[in-house]
């Protein structure tokens, strides 16, 4: 790769840090379809330049959201042995899988996304009062709405099993799991929208080190395009979570929704031959 392309590497990776910060998605999964479809990195590379870089994304997101205790710890740890397992098993299958087959898989994840972040559920009022016999509430002072929120997850056990899978789509497809653990907690568990970004970036950085791992084990890990990465979403990240805190919920929904359609019919498209304007 050359330097510009290098720039434009670190240009995606920051903008995808901003926002991946402020909707706890860890940034791969706007990074990956653009590197892949607008600037010629082969999907696999992409994939674990990635994964390195939602590390250090969850590093520089989660420690802003921790300092203003939206994150929710317990439940973060409940999650996280599932996720990390389903991770791992992922990875094991980026290095033998057709580049084709990651695309259609990619772009089938984003759209199922899109429909959990769609439904009505995804809007419900969070509940607030019952049983908590895993002590897994939660509340943190929301500065757009003003106010304290307070919750209780519900269907924990669901909740868990459906980690598993979201970390395994993370491993196969570098993204953190974030991407599904965000719309999961929130439609799922009934957990609020920034609650459940904030305990998603501060689980994602551990779900996706064993898959790192095995990345770099199959030379897939490039340089030229992991560092400007790296870089581009550390700085992104610091600006998404401080963004993020002062965003309405709704909002940050409907901007996802529009990137994620656009990304998803991108990959979709060329995993079945068809060429894309402005895409490689």
């Amino acid at each position: 790769m050359n330097h510009l392309a290098e720039l434009a590497v670190l240009i995606v990776a920051a903008l995808s840090g901003t926002l991946g910060a402020m909707v706890g998605l860890g940034g791969g999964v706007f990074m990956v379809p653009i590197f892949s479809a607008f600037l010629g990195v082969p999907i696999k590379t992409a994939i674990a330049a990635s994964a390195l870089a939602v590390i250090v994304n969850s590093l520089g997101g989660a420690s802003v959201y921790l300092k203003h205790r939206m994150v929710n710890i317990r439940l973060a740890l409940v999650l996280l042995i599932a996720t990390t397992l389903g991770a791992i098993a992922g990875a094991v299958l980026v290095s033998i899988a057709p580049v084709d087959v990651l695309r259609l898989v990619f772009a089938l994840a984003l759209y199922g996304m899109i429909a959990l972040l769609s439904s009505r559920r995804a809007s419900s009022d969070p509940i607030t009062s019952g049983a908590d016999r895993q002590s897994l509430g939660g509340a943190f002072y929301d500065p757009a709405a003003g106010t304290v929120v307070r919750y209780i997850p519900q269907r924990v056990a669901l909740g868990t099993a459906a980690s598993t899978f979201a970390g395994f789509l993370s491993g196969l497809l570098g993204v953190g799991g974030g991407f599904m653990q965000v719309p999961l907690m929130n439609t799922l568990m009934r957990v609020p929208v920034k609650a459940a970004a904030a305990t998603s970036a501060y689980m994602i950085g551990v779900t996706v080190v064993g898959s790192v791992l095995l990345y770099y084990a199959n030379d897939l890990l490039v340089p030229q395009v992991a560092v400007p990465a790296v870089i581009g979403v550390f700085l992104g990240s610091q600006i998404g979570s401080r963004l993020g805190r002062h965003v309405r919920g709704l909002w940050l929904r409907r901007i996802l929704i529009l990137i994620l359609l656009y990304l998803a019919t991108t990959l979709l498209l060329q995993a079945l031959g068809v060429t894309v304007p402005g895409a490689r």
